[in-house]
């Protein structure tokens, strides 16, 4: 029951919070278009998107973003050289960036992003878009929902 509740909850606007900078670097455009209509319908976020790591960093320094959704996979730069950017620039390192890939990773690059900060990963391609809402809120606010403990009975 209280998976259904997260579900559902995750699905709601962003009620009561303010509307999240979001940029998503990505270069697929159907990616980019579909992530962009669903963060701006759904909380009316302001999502800012990037189709190239250069663009994409350029964008992170000067938007200082609540969030950054990242496709490991880029023209130009693969997801880890993205993030160490991220991690080696003051304006963006405590940014938390949550990666989206279809193709998996090797072995490298999951040690890689181990050694950084402020990341979650989720492989799967096409997103989920719903569980990425819940994965932003339990980035910037801690986990959406949380089984309560266990009520005690009197007073114990």
């Amino acid at each position: 029951m209280v998976r259904a509740i997260c579900s559902r909850e995750a699905a709601r606007p962003n009620m009561g919070k303010k509307p999240l900078r979001i940029l998503s670097i990505d270069d697929d455009p159907g990616c980019r278009r579909a992530t962009a209509r669903f963060f701006t319908l759904v909380g009316g976020h302001m999502v800012e998107v990037a189709e190239t790591a250069a663009e994409g960093l350029k964008k992170a320094a000067a938007l200082k973003p609540d969030i950054i959704l990242l496709d490991m996979s880029l023209p130009d730069m693969n997801g880890l050289e993205v993030m160490e950017a991220l991690c080696a620039d003051s304006a963006t390192r405590d940014t938390p960036v949550i990666i989206i890939t279809g193709a998996g990773l090797s072995d490298a690059e999951r040690n890689g992003l181990e050694l950084k900060r402020n990341f979650m990963l989720l492989e799967q391609k096409p997103a989920d878009f719903t569980g990425i809402l819940g994965k932003i809120e339990a980035a910037l606010y801690g986990p959406p929902c949380q089984e309560a403990p266990p009520r005690r009975h009197n007073g114990r």
